[in-house]
C-alpha cells in the first residue's frame, strides 16, 4: 500500500485533514515572502504581512482545541516552526535596521540564541527538549514576536534590551524549575511546587 508523502503525513496525522497544522506549516512558509519584500525596499508591506504570520501563532493554537484535534505532535510542530520563524525574526530586523547587531549584540544573542542554548540544557538534564509555560515564557514569546513591529513603529531600540531581559529571566527560571526535578508543561511559574514524579501538586 502506498504511503502518504510527507506534507499530507504533517496535515492529518493519519486522520483527516488537521487545519491547525496547516496554519502552522503557513507561518513558515511566509517568512520567504517578508524577506523578498524586505529585500525590494517594501518595509511596510513586509511588515502587515508579518503581523498576519505571527497572528498564526494564536489561530492553530484555537483551531486545534476548537476541533478537539490538540495533540503531543501537533505542539511540537508548532514549536519547531516557532524556532524557524525566531530566526526569520532576527534576519528581519538585520535587513531592515542597518547595523542594529552592533548596537545591541549581547541583546541579540540573549533574544536569539538563549531558547537554543536552553533547549541544548533541558535535553541535558532530563533527555526531553522541555518548554514550559512559565508566565514569563509568554511574555517573552509576545515580546519576541511583535518585537521587530514594536521597534519600526516607535523607532525606540531599546525594545530590544527589555526583550532579552525578559527572555534571558524566563529561560533561567525553567533551567531552575528543570534542577528542582520540575517536568510539569503546564507550570505557572518556576517556583511551583514539584512531587517525587516532578509534576506540580
Amino acid at each position: 500500500m502506498n504511503q502518504p508523502g510527507l506534507l499530507p503525513r504533517l496535515l492529518t496525522e493519519g486522520g483527516a485533514w488537521k487545519l491547525a497544522n496547516l496554519v502552522t506549516l503557513a507561518r513558515g512558509v511566509m517568512i520567504v515572502p517578508i524577506l523578498a519584500l524586505l529585500l525590494v525596499g517594501w518595509r511596510w508591506p513586509a511588515i502587515a504581512l508579518y503581523c498576519l504570520a505571527a497572528a498564526t501563532d494564536l489561530v492553530d493554537g484555537w483551531l486545534a482545541r476548537r476541533s478537539g484535534r490538540g495533540s503531543e505532535f501537533g505542539a511540537q510542530l508548532d514549536a519547531a516552526v516557532d524556532n524557524l520563524f525566531s530566526l526569520g525574526i532576527l534576519a528581519f530586523l538585520l535587513l531592515d535596521l542597518p547595523g542594529v547587531m552592533g548596537r545591541h549584540p549581547i541583546a541579540l544573542t540573549i533574544v536569539f540564541a538563549g531558547p537554543l542554548v536552553y533547549l541544548a540544557v533541558s535535553w541535558l538534564l532530563s533527555r526531553r527538549l522541555l518548554m514550559f509555560h512559565f508566565w514569563s515564557a509568554k511574555v517573552g514569546a509576545v515580546l519576541l514576536f511583535c518585537l521587530w513591529p514594536l521597534v519600526a513603529v516607535t523607532e525606540w531600540e531599546l525594545w530590544i534590551p527589555l526583550a532579552a531581559g525578559v527572555i534571558g529571566i524566563s529561560r533561567l527560571e525553567q533551567v531552575a524549575f528543570l534542577l528542582r526535578g520540575g517536568r510539569d508543561l503546564d507550570a505557572a511559574h518556576g517556583l511551583a511546587r514539584v512531587d517525587a514524579r516532578g509534576s506540580r501538586r
